[in-house]
């Protein structure tokens, strides 16, 4: 019954349904579900003469005039003139059949609504409650939900309130009775019941917080189930001889932060069992993922197995490969780079060398995944920037494989531990939270464009020095419909002007991919010292001596992007400058993300707030990797019931009872099955 379609429901047609489809509201348990986004509680009445035109208030009073109102256009109003001991208020009706003949003098009423400053203070078709008659809609606490053209709070609290009748005892049990009773509930009928009308707001918010608490659990079980699942997976046991690791790290130029060393202590117990790895490892820019990955892969080479690095873009996929070669072919471990540019004669030479086992580890693009790709000893599969890949693209690589590689995701995009349970929840997770000793600072600054020659003037101080620069752009190529700089326009000018004599570039994502490798091979190398680019840069160039960063447009970028981008610079000795050009259009909200930017250097800090901006999806940029749609539940006000409902998940084995609930919540399962 639960799934029926609401379109069926009596009083509800094809058009009310079109409607009802735009909340989201397809079938009954939708509806009983439609929770509301708050309260108004009637209970708190504002005198007249405190009014406030543009917010909502209730106001108790008396009639004291009412009648009809010719419009010049011919149409008809009712108004109704209603008095409290402070002053009087206007009761505006456009359509008004149904209340002309109960708003007469002398009736007492409580009127709700928005006030509005039409021909004086007054409410346009208000919410009313007739006290002085018995059969009144006298709930003193109403739902207020989301609605939609064409939908009224009224329509919408009369629908819910026949569903209630006729459909919540259909609502099965989710919640241990005992969670339930500490929550001040004794079934889940009741909770429904009161989210929709309680006798007060605080206890709809409490019956809120068990219908978020059951969505939690039942997303929880789900990836319990899904841990579950890949625990029966037989897996490689990787033994490489003994001393190698230590040879490895010995080897480097520096000594690894105790965040490195705890990650890849855990990631080096994890290839021992025979269980195959599920880890993510995540750490801010310039964290140093990247050398404790290559320790990874030299355990599985040492112990006789081919490893696989997959990144993104080209750009991140041939820094990976100058890094990290660099540090495995000390200890004889060879490694190809495969991308969508590698010529025609190279590919079949690695194709050839990994069939062949003379090739250990190989580090590409998407290119890795196509069929012709053949790594016959894979035994570690490691993927950076994960959320920029499909399910389907890694399956071609660990499905179908007995015993099953290990696994490694790799993100430069710090989240929160509530994200981070909710999106990776079956799997392990390392962070990496110190940063590299000997690191320069990192100032950011936020400008306005009159100030741009200042900017630029410190650009060519820096650039004397020796040092390099990146100069970025929201746009690719001049728009029509934006009045924006674009980079290809602004390379064009700039390489003309005093900058040119240094050198500089331009990169964007729509160039061939041998072009990037070659812009950026000479950024690398210091060829040219002044990279224009778009945010094709974001991730992938690690070049030291790059120590200024110019955004322009810098309000048209999310808040963990324009970190990302910040970390292009500052890694090396040197310290560095991040100029946010804000445009002249800078609304509230993008200054107040600039500003945010402005004060910390703290990927997980910036991370939180652009949570509670934007939400879970754009945050992770995984809005279509599994992220699951939470209808009820908040990740920001619910995370301490997402610490429980996993404790409750943990402890139980209610995947299969728990099914049904998560279709109808989820619309199907979504998770990263690996």
């Amino acid at each position: 019954m639960l799934k029926t379609d609401v379109r069926y429901l009596k009083g509800i047609g094809p058009a009310r349904g079109r409607q009802l489809s735009r909340l989201g509201i397809e079938t009954i348990f939708d509806l009983l579900l439609h929770v509301p986004r708050g309260y108004n509680d009637r209970r708190i009445i504002t005198p007249v003469s405190d009014l406030v035109p543009g917010e909502e208030f209730n106001v108790s009073g008396t009639v004291v005039s009412s009648g009809y109102l010719r419009a010049r256009n011919g149409k008809s109003r009712f108004e109704a003139i209603v008095r409290d001991n402070t002053g009087e208020l206007k009761l505006t009706f456009f359509h008004f059949k149904y209340i002309a003949g109960r708003l007469i003098p002398d009736v007492r009423i409580i009127a709700s609504g928005r006030i509005d400053y039409f021909g004086g203070i007054s409410i346009v078709h208000p919410e009313l409650i007739f006290l002085d008659e018995k059969d009144s809609d006298a709930r003193l606490v109403l739902p207020v939900y989301p609605l939609t053209a064409g939908i009224t709070q009224g329509v919408l609290r009369k629908l819910i309130e026949t569903v209630l009748d006729e459909f919540v005892s259909e609502m099965p049990e989710l919640l241990p009775p005992d969670v339930l009773d500490s929550m001040g509930f004794g079934n889940r009928g009741e909770v429904i019941c009161r989210v929709h009308f309680p006798d007060n707001p605080e206890e709809g918010e409490r019956a809120r917080r068990v219908l978020a608490l059951e969505e939690f659990f039942v997303h929880q079980a789900l990836l319990k189930h899904v841990r579950t699942e890949a625990a029966e997976r037989s897996g490689i046991k990787m033994i490489p001889p003994a001393g190698s690791l230590s040879e490895f790290v010995c080897r480097l130029p520096y000594s690894l932060t105790g965040a490195q060393q705890k990650a890849l202590d855990s990631i080096a117990a994890d290839l021992e069992q025979s269980l195959p790895m599920r880890r993510l490892l995540q750490g801010d820019v310039g964290s140093g993922k990247t050398v404790v990955a290559a320790a990874a892969c030299s355990i599985c080479c040492r112990s006789g197995y081919q490893a696989v690095i997959v990144a993104p873009t080209e750009v991140l996929a041939s820094q990976h490969f100058r890094t990290i070669s660099g540090m495995l072919e000390q200890a004889g471990i060879r490694c190809g780079l495969l991308t969508g540019g590698t010529k025609v004669s190279d590919r079949r030479n690695l194709l050839e060398s990994l069939l062949d086992g003379s090739l250990d580890v190989i580090i590409g693009t998407h290119a890795v995944f196509e069929d012709r790709v053949v790594i016959p000893e894979m035994g570690l599969c490691i993927i950076d920037e994960q959320h920029k890949f499909g399910v389907e693209q890694r399956e071609k690589l660990l499905s179908e494989r007995d015993p099953s590689p290990h696994f490694l995701l790799m993100s430069a995009t710090p989240i929160p531990r509530t994200l981070a349970m909710t999106i990776y929840g079956d799997l392990d997770i390392s962070v990496l939270d110190e940063m590299p000793p000997g690191r320069g600072s990192t100032t950011t600054r936020v400008m306005k464009r009159d100030a741009r020659n200042q900017v630029y003037e410190f650009l060519l101080d820096r650039l004397r020095n020796g040092e390099r620069a990146y100069i970025i752009y929201p746009l690719r190529e001049a728009s029509e419909d934006l009045d924006l700089k674009d980079a290809a326009t602004s390379f064009e000018v700039l390489k003309r002007g005093p900058l040119g004599e240094f050198g500089i570039g331009l990169l964007t994502g729509a160039m061939k991919p041998e072009k990037k490798l070659e812009v950026t091979g000479k950024f690398v190398s210091g060829e040219i010292s002044v990279l224009v680019s778009t945010t094709v840069v974001e991730v992938g160039l690690d070049v030291p001596q790059a120590t200024v960063m110019v955004v322009t447009h810098a309000e048209r970028f999310g808040l963990s992007q324009l970190h990302q981008l910040r970390g292009r610079i500052g890694r090396g000795d040197r310290d560095s400058w991040c100029f946010l050009m804000k445009g002249d259009d800078c609304g509230a909200e993008g200054a107040r993300r600039l500003a945010i930017l402005a004060l910390t250097n703290d990927g997980f800090r910036i991370s939180e707030q652009d949570l509670q901006l934007r939400g879970p999806g754009e945050v992770a940029g995984i809005r279509q990797h599994g992220v699951p749609a939470f209808r009820i539940a908040s990740l920001i006000d619910d995370s301490d019931l997402l610490e429980m409902a996993a404790a409750m998940a943990s402890g139980s084995n209610s995947w299969e009872s728990l099914k049904n609930e998560y279709e109808l919540r989820f619309g199907g399962l979504d998770i990263l099955e690996i």
